[in-house]
């Protein structure tokens, strides 16, 4: 199973998880807050309705988030494969090596 089987599942049972809980906040909210006893109990359809979206929008936030983690990573895998070069075709104007290791310049004498 590559890498990309194994979020969506990861995400999938997210969402419904996120799916059931967001359900169970707002059923039970409403019925603290604008339900009394005695009256008979609301639809549920329109929380559970409410908990679907809730998880869509869960899961499709984290799938966008998925790609563009995946987008970097291939563009950086891309970048690294260009070659970089480390020396240029010129050797820079100076004064010579030796006298540079030895820190004499050149023309005099000891």
């Amino acid at each position: 199973m590559d890498e990309k089987t194994g979020r969506f599942i990861e995400y999938a049972v997210e969402a419904i998880v996120v799916t059931w809980l967001g359900y169970l906040f707002l059923y039970q909210n409403y019925l603290l807050y604008r339900w009394h006893r005695g009256l008979p109990l609301p639809s549920r359809f329109p929380f559970i309705l409410l908990g679907v979206i809730l998880g869509i929008l869960f899961f499709w936030y984290e799938w966008n988030r998925f790609e563009k983690e995946l987008a970097k990573r291939e563009e950086a895998a891309s970048e690294s494969a260009i070659p970089v070069v480390s020396r240029s075709l010129n050797p820079p104007e100076g004064p010579s090596e030796g006298a540079s290791e030895t820190g004499e310049s050149e023309g005099t004498t000891p």
